[in-house]
């Protein structure tokens, strides 16, 4: 009899660390940090600051919808944009206004350990979307050029 409720309990152990193996699996997580760092070469944007909005987005439908828009049209819309994600579920945002030949060194930025796709907008006075798409769970450079920048994966090892 003891080594029939020996079996049983054993059993029941064994059922509830293949539930507790599952449901660990179930959760999906995403980046918790992002690390960012930014590059202006001299004559970036006709030799004007640039103002970049980096975007962490939480929210498939809000990606798809942010995904449309150009640089232009984000910074018009920004304002209202943060007043209608103010507890950030949405997104995370972080903006600069970078100077030609301005160097920013990595910002290390805490993000909600969620899934999301990143977005980078640049305001720059030339025509063009100047919007890019990055994978917030690496490292990223941003490399303003004089007419358009882009988004650079950077290794660990990277100063």
């Amino acid at each position: 009899m003891c080594s029939e409720v020996w079996v049983r309990v054993r059993q029941g152990y064994l059922w509830l660390g293949i539930v507790a193996a599952l449901l660990a699996g179930c959760g999906s997580s995403g980046p918790e940090r992002l690390r960012v760092s930014v590059e202006a070469e001299p004559a970036a944007n006709s030799d004007s600051p640039v103002a970049i909005a980096i975007l962490v987005v939480y929210e498939d439908s809000v990606f798809r919808d942010l995904s449309k828009l150009s640089a232009g049209e984000w910074f018009e819309q920004a304002e209202q944009r943060q007043r209608d994600n103010p507890e950030r579920t949405d997104f995370d945002l972080l903006s600069w206004e970078v100077m030609p030949g301005q160097r920013i060194k990595e910002t290390n930025f805490e993000l909600q350990g969620r899934p999301a796709t990143g977005l980078v907008f640049a305001d720059y006075l030339s025509e063009g979307q100047h919007r890019n798409r990055f994978n917030p769970e690496k490292r990223i450079l941003v490399v303003l050029g004089s007419t358009d920048f882009a988004v650079v994966d950077r290794r660990s090892d990277d100063e």
